[in-house]
């Protein structure tokens, strides 16, 4: 293993907007870590790999238990022998009326969003602080800038990540690891099929965002890439809208679920 080559963890890396980032950062020269849940991930990452000159390895581990977070952290440096980046990709939304949200799913979004963001945040820290530096991006939401009808388990753990974002940032730069969050809007993925083929939902999205289309997954990795790199050097502790200006627009224009 060439230890000069940088390496990044993805978590939920196999599929969305984290394959997307998974593919830019082989773009530009370094090697990727997917951590899953699921063992499918696997495939994904032996087809990535098979088209680049960049190793793509499969980690499986559930990041919302700490010990498996913290151990599988410990089996990419073992093999990659450095970490430089983390992207914390991984998420699942559930969608229900407030007073009627299960125990079970506020504790399962909760778990996989925020907490486990959080201890993936946690188990990368001593190995950045070893060699004093290293970029953190988290996964955000535009639903954790504005309250939305029947999404309050999601919107309360994208709300909890740019907490933790910022808190990390300030707590960790004195070892030069920056951490920094996105929010995408609405983005053209399989999880977006159903507004993008609905026109009338379709429209109700486009009349509230500026530039009236939907964003692209390589729009949003190309903004990871950009806080990950040593361009954004001096930039920690924000939160980067990907959403086309929807954020930026007439608050009471924001769509209800």
């Amino acid at each position: 293993m060439d230890q000069r080559v940088p390496v990044a963890i993805v978590t939920g890396g196999a599929s969305g907007l984290g394959r997307s980032v998974v593919e830019r950062l082989i773009s530009q020269q370094i090697h990727v870590a997917i951590v899953d849940v699921s063992k499918e991930a696997g495939q994904i990452a032996e087809e990535l790999d098979s088209k680049s000159d960049k190793e793509v390895r499969f980690f499986q581990a559930d990041v919302s238990d700490k010990e498996q977070a913290l151990g599988v952290v410990k089996r990419i440096y073992e093999h990659f022998e450095r970490v430089d980046y983390l992207v914390n990709a991984a998420g699942i939304i559930t969608r229900a009326p407030a007073a009627e949200v299960a125990a079970t799913d506020l504790k399962r979004v909760i778990d996989i969003n925020l907490i486990g963001s959080a201890f993936m945040c946690q188990a990368v820290y001593p190995y950045m602080k070893e060699v004093s530096g290293g970029s953190i991006v988290n996964f955000g939401s535009m639903l954790a800038h504005y309250g939305s009808k029947n999404l309050l388990t999601y919107a309360a753990s994208k709300g909890g990540v740019l907490q933790v974002t910022q808190c990390l940032a300030v707590e960790w730069a004195g070892e030069y690891i920056r951490v920094n969050s996105v929010s995408p809007g609405y983005i053209e993925t399989p999880l977006s099929s159903g507004a993008t083929k609905d026109p009338v939902f379709k429209e109700r999205i486009l009349s509230r965002t500026p530039q009236r289309r939907f964003g692209k997954p390589e729009e949003v990795a190309a903004v990871v890439y950009f806080l990950l790199s040593d361009e954004a050097s001096f930039v920690t502790g924000v939160d980067i809208p990907i959403d086309g200006g929807l954020l930026a627009g007439d608050p009471a224009l924001f769509p209800p679920a």
